[in-house]
């Protein structure tokens, strides 16, 4: 049978159901019952991880382990969390929890390092919490890949355009012209890919209007880890299977 998947969501709500509508797509299946169970908890009562790291607001941490102890306590086999910026407390979150809780961001470096396209210039697009508190920038400090970060009047366009994903305004999001400008503008210096290092920045790549930049989609490959992870019986019990029969 499939392992359970508990998603620690609602940061944001959008973020959560593209994760949980990958993870069904990336499933092969030819009926209902063959799909991998989904536990989500869409709890949009986490305080801002933003605000916590940037202005020293309300940490969200009790609120992100009371939420996983529930998915636990539900009998998920692990947890995913997609929101890039909660990594900060990763660590904080699995000391009170035996369920084990897959690293978004290091399979996001995992991937690109592996990529058949081999860049060595990427443009990181992620929240303020996220740039400040360096997530990327350390997980790619032993690889050979150098950060692009956007400068602090370009951040706060990124900031902006994630706010308004997080509003519900995608294709008419009123900041996607300033921010195809930033990415035209490190292209044209030489970037030649971003990650989208905050969950709300892949629901605008169908509207980034330059075709050429390779667009990393870390909750597209969080998806995949997770049905890899999670089907991972089924491939035992199939290779056993045939053995004995």
């Amino acid at each position: 049978m499939n392992q359970t998947i508990g998603i620690l969501g609602g940061m944001g709500p959008l973020a959560t159901v593209d994760l949980a509508e990958k993870i069904i797509l990336l499933t092969k299946v030819s009926r209902d019952q063959d799909h991998i169970p989904l536990l989500i908890y869409n709890n949009t009562r986490i305080p801002s991880r933003v605000n916590a790291i940037m202005d020293q607001q309300e940490s969200p941490v009790v609120e992100l382990i009371k939420t996983a102890k529930v998915l636990e306590k539900a009998g998920v086999d692990f947890i995913v969390m997609p929101c890039h910026t909660a990594h900060y407390w990763l660590e904080d979150i699995q000391k009170h929890i035996h369920t084990p809780i897959l690293n978004m961001i290091e399979n996001t470096v995992h991937f690109v390092k592996n990529s058949i396209n081999g860049e060595k210039q990427i443009l990181l697009l992620a929240t303020s919490g996220t740039v400040k508190a360096q997530l990327y920038q350390k997980a790619f400090q032993s690889e050979d890949v150098q950060l692009a970060i956007p400068t602090k009047k370009e951040q706060k366009i990124v900031a902006s355009a994630i706010d308004e994903v997080k509003a519900g305004y995608i294709a008419n999001n009123q900041y996607l012209n300033e921010l195809n400008k930033i990415i035209q503008k490190y292209e044209q210096k030489g970037i030649s890919a971003i990650i989208g290092g905050c969950t709300e920045i892949p629901l605008l790549f169908p509207y980034i209007q330059n075709k050429k930049i390779t667009k990393y989609d870390p909750t597209l490959m969080l998806a995949k880890m997770a049905v890899k992870k999670a089907m991972q019986n089924n491939k035992r019990i199939d290779k056993t299977l045939k053995r004995e029969g």
